[in-house]
């Protein structure tokens, strides 16, 4: 099965249900509590460290018992990390039948979607698949990709995002306002931010915009 459709998720306050309580499931549960979901853990135990972020944090839902399909109900994506082959087979069945977006830890044929290795520089998101083919080669390039994509992008998109906003506000003709946006991007702001500080960048952004309004 081939996952070739590139997509990003927002979470943020959707019901989130990882089926299976131990470290898969712990990693798991972590990534999506930092995506803002609603997580809910069906296992009747917990690995310790997943024991006590919920008795320190109380950041998720736990449901102390067996896996039942039913418990799936009002999930709006499903992970399913057990150690019990034919308990993951249930809940991918439950999730095909009623269209709920599953990734099964065991079985990429019963998943509808997989987790990339991913970069995140602040709104910056590269994802990066194989396909399955050697998730050795995903962390690899992940890795090359930290070293090449440093902080000072999550700083530039900042500053561009606040230059877009401005730019709506103050640039009526379309046209030009496009040209600014482009330009801003020409200008590589993310070398800049290399060598001169986050105020003296936004500066030169500002003149640059205060340019088109003539």
């Amino acid at each position: 099965m081939a996952f070739s459709y590139p997509v990003t998720l927002n979470l943020e306050n959707r019901c989130c249900t990882v089926v299976g309580g131990g470290e898969v499931s712990l990693r798991k549960v972590k990534a999506l509590l930092a995506e803002g979901a609603k997580v809910t853990v069906i296992s009747p135990v917990l690995h310790d460290e997943l024991q006590a972020l919920y008795e320190t944090q109380q950041s998720f839902i736990w449901m102390a018992e067996p896996f039942r399909e039913e418990l799936l109900e009002g999930s709006f994506l499903v992970i399913a990390a057990t150690n019990l082959r034919e308990i993951n087979h249930r809940a991918a069945m439950w999730c095909e039948a009623h269209q709920v977006l599953v990734n099964v830890v065991d079985s990429r044929e019963e998943s509808s979607f997989t987790v990339n290795a991913a970069v995140r520089r602040g709104d910056l998101l590269i994802a990066i698949s194989t396909d399955g083919a050697s998730p050795a080669v995903s962390r690899a390039i992940r890795m090359e990709l930290e070293k090449q994509f440093g902080e000072e992008y999550a700083v530039m998109l900042e500053i561009m995002e606040d230059a877009r906003r401005k730019a709506m506000e103050t640039i009526s003709d379309e046209k030009k306002r496009r040209e600014f946006l482009q330009h801003l991007a020409d200008l590589r702001l993310q070398e800049m931010l290399k060598t001169e500080t986050r105020e003296e960048v936004q500066k030169r952004v500002e003149l640059c915009l205060s340019s088109y309004w003539a």
